[in-house]
Formats: structure tokens, sequence, C-alpha cells
């Protein structure tokens, strides 16, 4: 969780984009279940999730976990709210001493390559998050060794991983292609896995899966986010309406968040012409077929960045 000694949260493009997406599906599932959530996240020093989740979503009961080398006087001196609680831990031992009882929006916002403790933390998570609860996590997309530094081939990674890893894995499936198909149907079958303990213990709930993102900043890291929300057996998410997002994925196909390298003027003309043929615009001959559908897609989450004095 050092990323951020590095990488400033709060202007990477696709990863605002990324989280503008996410709170407009939280503010339409929040109002569905009408009640009190409490965020779960990794602050770091920007504390950029808790800040726009407190202000668009209205939750003042947030969590804040730091395994980083951050100390704590600098931590406490960047958080912005009072109300923040950080947990100076890594986040499987943070989880066993948070109440995770109480209906969550739980993001672990990991900055490594794929790890047990990643599994380790979803088995606490699922095993006590309540219906209503959502659930999402981001790492990088490469399943490769953090030792070495390679790919995996698939020996290692059974020996990695153990019994996460499906019988039938082949050597493809760790390709730029299909890595992140990999992570996902991990996730899946060992959410499944938890969820039929739970409705063998007389509940009766269900995964729905929501979130299957992908996205790469400019000469930065493959990234990957899934998730989704836990619901009662009988409910629909159909019903709900979130569905109706385009970055809202409910099965194996990705979303790609991809945002075209325009000026503010061409973000400014597509904007004046949202309802053109495509085609017709692209007669201008200043931006491409390409890049007015990619804008038009990602219009309404992508940030603008200002040089303002101060």
């Amino acid at each position: 969780m050092n990323s951020s000694q590095k990488i400033n949260y709060e202007t990477r493009p696709f990863k605002f984009t990324e989280r503008k997406m996410l709170l407009s599906s939280f503010i339409r599932l929040c109002g569905i279940f009408n009640t009190h959530y409490q965020y779960i996240g990794f602050g770091g020093l920007s504390f950029t999730d808790f800040k726009l989740f407190h202000k668009e979503l209205h939750i003042d009961n947030m969590i804040s976990i730091e395994g980083g080398n951050f100390t704590s006087e600098r931590l406490y001196y960047n958080c912005p709210y009072s109300f923040i609680q950080i947990y100076k831990e890594i986040s499987t031992l943070a989880l066993t001493r948070i109440d995770i009882t109480k209906k969550s929006i739980v993001w672990l916002d990991y900055d490594g390559v794929l790890d047990n403790y990643m599994f380790e933390d979803l088995t606490l998570l699922m095993n006590k998050l309540p219906v209503g609860s959502i659930y999402l996590m981001t790492c990088n997309r490469q399943l490769k060794s953090e030792e070495t530094g390679e790919i995996y081939d698939v020996e290692e990674f059974k020996e990695k991983f153990g019994s996460n890893v499906p019988f039938d894995l082949k050597s493809k499936d760790f390709s730029g292609e299909d890595n992140f198909k990999t992570i996902r149907r991990l996730f899946l079958s060992h959410i499944d896995k938890i969820i039929g303990g739970r409705n063998r213990n007389d509940e009766s709930i269900q995964f729905q899966q929501l979130f299957n993102i992908t996205y790469q900043e400019n000469r930065g890291a493959q990234m990957f986010t899934f998730g989704g929300i836990i619901l009662d057996r009988d409910m629909s998410i159909v019903e709900m309406g979130v569905d109706k997002f385009d970055f809202i994925s409910m099965d194996e196909k990705p979303y790609f968040i991809k945002i075209p390298n325009l000026t503010s003027r061409e973000f400014q003309l597509i904007d004046k012409h949202l309802n053109m043929d495509l085609e017709e615009l692209e007669q201008k001959k200043i931006i491409s077929y390409t890049d007015i559908n990619q804008y038009r897609q990602v219009y309404k989450y992508i940030p603008h960045f200002y040089d303002i004095r101060v």
C-alpha cells in the first residue's frame, strides 16, 4: 500500500474515472437499501475515495487501513475528517478487528499483484458481510511473481495459490488478454464456496457480480477491479436498475476504461454535438471516430484538471 509515495491518486485520470463510475452505482444501491453504510478502504495519504464518498454518499462511518511505511503522525495529519478511523496494520489483521457485520462498502484497492492475503481478506469479509454490502478489490492484473518479476507458469501458480487454482488452468490464462479473466474466476469460485457455506447454515443469500473493470494509466500499471453485492437469494439486481450503467458487468465480459488523448477544446466540441451522428462529427476532420466514441462512453465520469494560482 505504498504506491501513493510514487503516484498522486488525485490526478490519475483513469483511476478517477473508475472512482466516479463506482460512485454512480453506489448512489443507486445505497438509495435502494435506504440505510447507513460504513466505508472500509485504503486511504493512503490523499484519502481521495473517503472525501468523495463522504460528500456524495453522506457516509461518516469510515475506516482506513494502512499497512505501508507511513508514520501514524503523517497519516493523521493528512486525514481530512476526524471521524475516519485509521488502522495502521495489514488488511488481514485489521479486518479481524473491524465490525464487518455492519452494512458496508468495502473497496480493497491493492496496488500489488495477486497474492494469497487477498483471498484471506475475501474470506473474512464474505463470511460476515450482511445483505446489501458491496465488496470490491483492485489489483495489478499481471499474474507474475513478486519475488522474480516473471509471469507464472502453471505449476508455480498452483504451488503459490493451492486450492484456489482451477484444475484446467493453462499457460494462456496468464496472458495479457486473459489474466484478469483468471483473477475473476478465482475470486468468484472462492466467493461461491463461502456463500454456499453460509446458506448451509440457514442463510439464503447470493453474491451478484457488478464490477469487472480493467484499465491502464498512461505508461502505468495494468489494473483490474472486481466486485459485486450481497443480496437475499430472491432479490433481483435487474429490478434495482443498476444494470443500466454501461460499466456494470454481471458476466465474464469486462468493461475497458479508455480515455482518448484530446485537448480541452476537442472535449468541448464533442460535448456540443453529443446528439450528432458519429460519422457526421468525424467529417469535421478534427477528431477520429474512435476517439469520439471512447469519449462518449466516459465523458460523464472523466476528470478535468486545471492549474490554479493560490
